[in-house]
């Protein structure tokens, strides 16, 4: 069997190539859908849904099982049900810490609403993207507290939680540690430098993550600096750890 220089310099230093599917490192969707695969994910929990991104992709790369969205933007959760499927859920309020209403800033491009204030950094990266055309009240509920009455069965099931709720994903995960102890893979979205006002430092997100017992597998870079092309925010994906 013929042995690559790259493979002999590897085996020097005590490390072994292993083949994986083609860019599937590189690419956030392949690789969601390869862990989803990979550990027999049935139930999806999309936690900031805006216009059904997330979903169509997943769907779009062959996941046919149950998805429940949360979705508070009125505008937003109509046109989801109007392409939501049978196996779809959407319910129209966000995800938090405490049950409370609240006010989100709704943006002219509706994928940056968010209950946190835009601060000036990402006013100065974001302009028209980012700045606010509406407000709108809302309810904010804690996953603990509803998951069971939308899910029946929880302990059998295969969970995938995302998140993506605009500098609010720390405090959707604080109401959810319950809920959490069933979840295998994790997407979080993870501010490096905040556009949101209040937004928790990436240091202090990683250490959270960490302490509950998840492991990362990926990092893809969503936004950067206009200026210095550092990053913004990134996605990251999880995996709980093995106990």
């Amino acid at each position: 069997m013929k042995i690559t220089l790259h493979k002999k310099i590897a085996a020097y230093f005590g490390y072994e190539f292993v083949r994986i599917h083609k860019n599937i490192t590189q690419n956030q969707n392949l690789q969601t859908i390869e862990l989803i695969n990979q550990y027999k994910i049935d139930l999806i929990l999309d936690v900031g849904a805006n216009l059904g991104q997330f979903v169509t992709d997943i769907r779009n790369a062959g996941y046919c099982g149950q998805i429940i969205s949360f979705e508070p933007v009125n505008q937003c959760y109509q046109y989801l049900t109007s392409i939501a499927d049978d196996t779809w859920q959407v319910k129209n309020f966000a995800l938090g810490d405490k049950d409370s209403e609240e006010e989100i800033n709704i943006s002219n491009k509706t994928v940056y609403s968010s209950i946190l204030d835009v601060n000036e950094f990402g006013k100065s990266n974001f302009s028209n993207s980012i700045k606010v055309v509406d407000k709108q009240s809302i309810q904010v509920k804690k996953l603990d507290d509803i998951i069971r009455k939308l899910v029946n069965d929880l302990g059998k099931r295969k969970v995938f939680l995302k998140l993506d709720t605009q500098g609010y994903d720390n405090r959707v995960i604080r109401g959810a540690l319950q809920t959490l102890k069933y979840v295998q893979i994790l997407q979080t979205e993870i501010s490096c430098k905040g556009i949101y006002k209040d937004t928790p430092s990436v240091t202090q997100r990683l250490d959270e993550l960490f302490s509950i017992g998840f492991n990362i597998v990926g990092i893809f870079p969503i936004s950067r600096d206009k200026n210095t092309m550092e990053i913004l925010e990134f996605d990251c994906l999880l995996i709980r750890g093995e106990k």
